[in-house]
């Protein structure tokens, strides 16, 4: 029996979609799209804009329930052929992960 993807996550993933910014170095926002869900390892945006695997980017989403931006790095880690991109988080800060540790409890 072949293990699913599921069966493989480290991090219990929730629903999520909201509009997921693209930043630049600055903080100026480049372009967005938009999540499908998210773990506290990472995110899956539904996009088709050709990311390449390994590369890092600044991102920045709002939680339900909060006003401001969560920001974080993160790194392509996969494409898959349905579309699409996991985007594994890079180096979290404290305030991001409880954040997202927040919403995901919400969700049980």
């Amino acid at each position: 029996m072949n293990a699913s993807t599921s069966e493989r996550r480290v991090h219990p993933r929730g629903a999520l979609r909201t509009k997921v910014v693209f930043e630049d170095e600055f903080g100026d926002g480049l372009f967005y799209v938009f999540s499908e869900d998210i773990s506290l390892g990472g995110v899956f945006l539904a996009s088709e804009v050709p990311v390449l695997v390994g590369t890092l980017m600044f991102l920045s989403f709002v939680l339900p329930g909060h006003k401001r931006p969560v920001r974080v790095t993160g790194e392509v880690v996969r494409r898959p052929q349905a579309g699409g991109m996991g985007v594994r988080f890079v180096g979290l800060t404290e305030l991001a992960r409880n954040r997202i540790e927040e919403f995901l409890s919400k969700g049980d």
